[in-house]
């Protein structure tokens, strides 16, 4: 894959259709819409293997993915599951190499990560995954995938709360705007020097100038979840990489609109 992305990735976060989220029909939504990606969160069974599921439970820990497809018990992994089977990440892996559709895979903890990857290489899907979400403790060689960091939601700024006057709100601004750019460069230096591709930022995070700093490290940034049409026009026009969001259709006229006036 190139450093940067050519064009902006329409990222179809799970569940965006009418189908529960991390299920097969959700896959088969995300995929029908045209998005070049579609995110899924990852956790693993008992027997390590991959499946589709954002919350844990201990059901996880005492059956593997046939044993829980095959129990009335199922439903206790959430309400979808009483009609939709778990979802093995391997069948989702080979249907998106038939498709040529790119996966966003969202790790949710630290247990599913090299299982994952593992999986990944044996089916030899590196070029088709984006690896999100918990990135600790890889064991596995991850050349040919796009391991994206996860930027925290919130930095230890400098609190304004205690401003008691113009001044003291200036100066408390000042701060905070210092303790920003030192957080965004700390950030992707760490993302650039532990071989990241790029960096996945929550939406209320993005800046200018996050942008401008990871694209200066060569970084791609990954912007979730959006789904206002002005909050994505902005996000094109700051040129991010990718959008996760749950109206992939909206996302993918505004990209088609963006690519018509810059010819």
């Amino acid at each position: 894959m190139p450093t940067r992305e050519t064009r902006l990735l329409v990222t179809a976060h799970t569940g965006c259709g009418e189908a529960p989220a991390n299920t097969w029909a959700s896959l088969m939504e995300a995929a029908a819409t045209g998005a070049d990606v579609a995110e899924l969160d990852i956790r693993v069974t008992c027997k390590d293997e991959p499946v589709l599921l954002h919350d844990h439970s201990l059901l996880l820990e005492l059956y593997d993915a046939r044993e829980l497809n095959r129990m009335a018990a199922r439903a206790r992994l959430g309400p979808p599951h009483r009609e939709h089977g778990l979802v093995l990440l391997a069948d989702v892996l080979e249907e998106a190499k038939r498709r040529g559709l790119m996966l966003n895979l969202d790790i949710k903890n630290g247990e599913s990560v090299n299982p994952t990857l593992r999986l990944v290489k044996e089916l030899q899907a590196e070029r088709l995954v984006f690896v999100t979400g918990c990135t600790e403790g890889i064991e596995v060689d991850t050349e040919g995938m796009s391991l994206l960091l996860n930027v925290p939601e919130s930095a230890d700024a400098a609190s304004n709360k205690g401003a008691t006057g113009a001044v003291d709100a200036a100066q408390n601004a000042a701060v905070n705007t210092a303790a920003e750019d030192a957080f965004i460069r700390s950030v992707c230096q760490r993302a650039k020097r532990q071989g990241y591709r790029g960096v996945n930022v929550p939406y209320e995070r993005c800046s200018p100038d996050f942008v401008a700093c990871a694209h200066a490290l060569g970084l791609i940034v990954s912007v979730y979840t959006v789904d206002d049409a002005d909050a994505m026009r902005s996000l094109m026009e700051m040129k991010v990489d990718s959008i996760t969001t749950k109206r992939p259709e909206q996302l993918l006229r505004l990209r088609k609109v963006d690519e018509r006036h810059e010819a």
